[in-house]
């Protein structure tokens, strides 16, 4: 009888033994799991701030093809008005051609902020490529209209 009341004992102490050990490990495990939480936190954060800083810096790209095209229109139309430039029927429609793709690209960049991560890359490249595209037919367009 003494000898099982001791090993009672000794598998009580070995049991005592494992639940503080597996309650240690899984305090560290809750401690690993509540450190890799923060850590994922930060990095959605900082991928937010990357994604924000490229979506302004492609609003500014577009922005600026626009103001560009507007002020070089402004100083054609300008001279329009006062009878130094004579235009034809189909110069008149590549103005009205620009005009339409500067309001189109005006308008999609203006849904910058509506795009998620996941199509970024895909809208970010195809408004980059029509904003180069917009940009060539500009200066093509003025500098055949000097």
């Amino acid at each position: 009888m003494k000898a099982f009341t001791k090993q009672i004992k000794w598998m009580f102490i070995l049991f005592l033994s494992t639940t503080i050990v597996s309650c240690s490990s899984s305090n560290k495990q809750n401690d690993n799991k509540e450190e890799l939480a923060e850590d994922l936190q930060q990095v959605k954060q900082d991928v937010n701030a990357i994604l924000e800083k490229d979506k302004e810096e492609l609003k500014m790209e577009v922005d600026s093809a626009v103001t560009e095209f507007n002020e070089k229109l402004y100083v054609y139309e300008d001279e329009l008005r006062r009878g130094t430039k004579q235009v034809s029927t189909e110069t008149q429609d590549l103005v009205e051609k620009l005009k339409i793709k500067s309001d189109s690209l005006t308008s999609k960049v203006n849904t910058v902020q509506e795009q998620g991560a996941e199509n970024w890359e895909e809208f970010k490249e195809e408004l980059q490529y029509d904003t180069k595209n917009f940009k060539e037919s500009v200066e093509a367009f003025f500098e055949d209209n000097k």
